[in-house]
């Protein structure tokens, strides 16, 4: 069979709307909490696509990373694809939730493994019923999906993908010609498909915090433009649970930042940056503490803050780490961890 050349729309988009006509609109209504008061304006398309998906509404975007990403999506042309490297629980998915539900683009999430081959991504044959008949029609992967429809192709967790998956996705991450051995068809990439990776490494294999991660050679990571990713300040982890705890007192919340912090200064060091001796390797993330939050408040009032804490992280740390952590616990709360919500509440009153 020949190679056949595909650029058309996906059966399932309705014909009868153009979902790649844009419009301009100021960043400072998309993006109020980033350009409040700027005349910046944004392109995004006009019309919402069936495969756009609703954000996190208690996300709190980080302001800086925010804005380089959006240099790299309204530039004319995507010269790399762009990978987000953090720690688990910095808000790389997020990220990219949040920014593709605002500018109205579909969003293909590809959950990367290591034992995904490439037929995974373009897609495969399905049988179905049609007339009372028995067919079999081709069924797209995600990351062909959006080579046709166009939108942001994400790779999550890609440093857990086979060096054959990572070889095979180089056309793919550069937005070239991409043959589809199952179909034997090639896509053009829509020009409005952009790709992006989240990794917890750079690549550099083997991590004693993150087990299975691979090692990625230098072509395929050169493909990328990076940004990193870390953990919200203070201050913006305090308005992350003030949307989703806000019934507590500020006390509570404030005192339960204070612990993550110094779990993350025994895992990452007290400037993120690694230098710490013996270093644990549970970490407390932002996920994490929004859990924890909300579980003080679901728990309700006649259960403690361990309890709530041993089910969100405890009894998921290590063993290895078990003494340490409960010492972390004991030094930020005291006594005070084994007391119920209500006579913590009481307590603060």
């Amino acid at each position: 069979m020949s190679v056949q050349q595909i650029n058309t729309a996906v059966t399932t988009t309705t014909t009868s709307i153009d979902y790649s006509e844009m419009e301009k609109v100021a960043a400072s209504v998309l993006f109020p909490e980033i350009f409040e008061g700027s005349n910046v304006m944004l392109q995004r398309r006009k019309h919402r696509h069936p495969d756009c998906i609703e954000s996190n509404p208690m996300y709190v975007p980080d302001e800086e990373n925010t804005k380089i990403a959006l240099v790299w999506l309204m530039a004319k042309d995507q010269m790399l694809a762009l990978g987000l490297q953090g720690h688990t629980g910095t808000g790389k998915t997020e990220l990219v939730m949040y920014l593709a539900d605002r500018l109205n683009l579909p969003l293909y999430i590809v959950k990367t493994h290591a034992r995904m081959n490439p037929q995974d991504l373009e897609g495969s044959y399905v049988l179905d019923n049609e007339s009372g008949q028995t067919v079999t029609r081709k069924e797209y992967g995600p990351a062909a999906k959006a080579y046709i429809n166009g939108g942001i192709l994400l790779l999550d967790e890609m440093d857990k993908a086979s060096e054959e998956l990572t070889s095979a996705m180089h056309l793919l991450v550069e937005g070239k010609p991409w043959p589809l051995e199952m179909f034997k068809e090639t896509l053009f990439r829509n020009k409005h498909c952009f790709c992006v990776g989240t990794a917890n490494t750079y690549g550099s294999g083997h991590d004693e915090r993150y087990i299975s991660s691979n090692q990625l050679d230098q072509a395929f990571l050169s493909r990328f433009m990076w940004i990193e990713t870390a953990y919200p300040t203070t201050i913006v982890e305090a308005k992350i649970l003030e949307r989703v705890g806000g019934k507590l007192p500020v006390n509570v919340r404030n005192d339960a930042i204070r612990l993550a912090n110094a779990f993350r200064d025994a895992a990452l060091g007290v400037n993120r940056d690694g230098d710490v001796e013996d270093p644990i390797q549970c970490i407390f993330s932002t996920r994490v503490l929004v859990a924890w939050i909300y579980y003080i408040q679901a728990f309700g009032k006649f259960r403690t803050l361990k309890q709530s804490l041993e089910a969100v992280f405890l009894r998921s740390v290590s063993p290895e780490d078990k003494e340490i952590a409960h010492h972390i616990v004991n030094k930020i709360y005291g006594d005070d961890i084994n007391l119920s919500l209500g006579e913590i509440l009481s307590k603060k009153s």
